[in-house]
């Protein structure tokens, strides 16, 4: 049977708080299993997805561009050895069955030779690279778009004030003249 651990134990083994996990559970729609008491429970391999989350969030992407990527790391995940489940470099650790909370070890200088992980990470530095590049594409759109919202709000304050001036000015003549 494959170890359980609580929510709290899971929290200390990835380095992520417990309600920014059940965020992503949600925002992510990720299957978090529970136990009979409706409690949920977490696994080697969510461990890890969270590792691998983190890791890409670390990175820069947003949550909806990991929802994209999330089967991808599913399918990697399931392809590959459970005890040696490393999608991402960086920050990320190695999932190895023992007793303790101490399962997560981390992997220096280790080169993964499998050629399938090597190509997946290929494609997610792609898709990371090509997220950063779409948000700062979009950052400037809405720049520019904002300038011109500015521009044209600026023009009509102008108008408004020289219609305001010369509406005063033709109320300052019929007063004169009554």
């Amino acid at each position: 049977m494959e170890t359980r651990y609580t929510v709290r134990q899971a929290a200390e083994m990835t380095g992520i708080k417990a309600y920014v996990m059940r965020y992503w559970e949600e925002e992510l729609d990720l299957h978090i299993q529970r136990n009979e008491l409706g409690h949920r429970y977490y696994t080697g391999s969510d461990i890890q997805l969270f590792m691998n989350i983190k890791e890409l969030k670390k990175r820069g992407l947003q949550l909806r561009a990991i929802r994209d990527l999330i089967p991808q790391i599913l399918y990697t995940a399931a392809n590959t050895d459970k005890n040696n489940f490393q999608l991402l470099e960086g920050d990320t650790e190695e999932i190895t069955p023992q007793d303790s909370l101490n399962n997560i070890t981390e992997k220096e200088g280790e080169n993964v030779t499998d050629p399938k992980i090597l190509e997946f990470q290929a494609i997610l530095e792609r898709l990371i690279t090509q997220e950063i590049r779409s948000k700062n594409e979009d950052e400037e759109r809405f720049r520019s778009l904002d300038l011109a919202i500015r521009k044209q709000q600026m023009a009509r304050r102008e108008i408004a004030a020289a219609l305001s001036d010369k509406r005063s000015t033709r109320e300052t003549r019929i007063h004169k003249n009554i």
